[in-house]
């Protein structure tokens, strides 16, 4: 009995000497720790199409029926090709009456200068009164500006000859064509539509969220190709489209690189008229982007903080919640890229408490 009564009292006495290691093994809690991470640049994309820089929408200056049409959608032409060609028939009788009445002026105002030498010989011997010397000089002046008229009516009746033949202005591409045979048009009515030959753009439709930031610089990548050419943005739409509320932005190929990199292409021409082009876009960042995961932030309405490891034992460090996306936090903080951070069981925790760390 003394034995086994001895033998519980060293029990007790060990029991009681490592119970308070126990306690204190058991007062540092394991932790899960996660680092602060910096942000990937953030890349975003439109998808647009090439364009000439210049468009020009070809219309007759004057009215009549469509003789003849010429091309077809996708021609290329050069400049003063005949595209279409009005019934002339009209416009040739107008010339005609144009050339009678030139022949007309120009009898009365030799009938009128005729009259006017006769009554100054009168008027020198006194057998015409003054009053008939001037109505004579009158006429002949009014006739002299009647067969200026008749002449300019002439002039414009062979212009209009010329009109009724409508040419390309400049070299290139027609890319709409909506004139037919036989249809009547009026001046100024639009039959086709020639893209302009040269400098080539890349048109987007800019979303209204993106339009204050939109870089000045992209880089364009043509549908089913590896090339990657650098743009430009040249111009911005002022206004937004009635209908999609976006605005159009052009971007044009740097001259240097962009010459090189299209010869490049494996299809040619390079960059088609119509072609499929996505512009791939880095927005700018003036300072660098963190994040950690939700469950690393503790918000108690005091402002969000982290809880920072240092030597065993964790630190709150106040941040900025600039955004959420899924399942990562985006802040601001005077933290570095890779300082770690608890990242579970931040809510069970107080400053200078000494934790145990567990790898995630």
């Amino acid at each position: 009995m003394r034995w086994q009564h001895s033998c519980q009292v060293v029990i007790g006495l060990a029991w009681a000497v490592m119970m308070p290691l126990a306690l204190a093994e058991d007062a540092a809690p394991w932790v899960v720790t996660t680092q602060v991470s910096s942000i990937p640049t953030l890349r975003w994309h439109l998808t647009g199409t090439v364009q000439a820089r210049h468009e020009i929408p070809l219309a007759f200056r004057l009215g009549g029926a469509i003789q003849e049409r010429a091309v077809e959608i996708g021609d290329q032409v050069v400049a003063g090709q005949m595209l279409f060609r009005l019934d002339p028939r009209d416009v040739i009788q107008q010339q005609i009456a144009a050339e009678a009445m030139v022949a007309s002026a120009r009898a009365e105002m030799e009938n009128a200068q005729r009259e006017r030498e006769r009554q100054t010989d009168l008027l020198r011997k006194k057998l015409v009164s003054q009053q008939d010397y001037d109505r004579a000089t009158t006429t002949a002046r009014a006739a002299s500006e009647q067969l200026i008229a008749a002449q300019a009516a002439l002039k414009q009746a062979v212009n209009a000859i010329a009109y009724a033949t409508l040419t390309a202005p400049v070299a290139g591409v027609i890319v709409e064509v909506s004139g037919q045979h036989g249809q009547i048009v009026s001046a100024g009515q639009p039959l086709a539509v020639l893209a302009e030959a040269g400098a080539r753009e890349i048109v987007v439709a800019v979303p209204e969220d993106r339009r204050a930031s939109l870089p000045s610089t992209a880089t364009a990548q043509p549908f089913s190709s590896t090339a990657m050419l650098p743009v430009t943005l040249r111009e911005l739409a002022a206004t937004a489209d009635p209908l999609t509320r976006t605005w159009l932005a052009r971007y044009q190929v740097d001259s240097a690189v962009g010459e090189q990199a299209l010869h490049e292409l494996p299809v040619a021409p390079a960059l088609a008229l119509g072609t499929t082009v996505t512009l791939h876009f880095a927005a700018p960042s003036t300072a660098p982007r963190l994040r950690v995961p939700l469950g690393a932030i503790l918000e108690q309405g005091q402002g969000a903080v982290l809880w920072r490891i240092a030597d065993g034992q964790v630190q709150p460090e106040p941040v900025t919640i600039v955004g959420i996306d899924g399942e990562f936090a985006e802040i601001q903080t005077t933290l570095a890229p890779g300082t770690p951070v608890v990242a579970l069981g931040v809510d069970r925790l107080l400053p200078g408490q000494t934790v145990r760390v567990r790898a995630p």
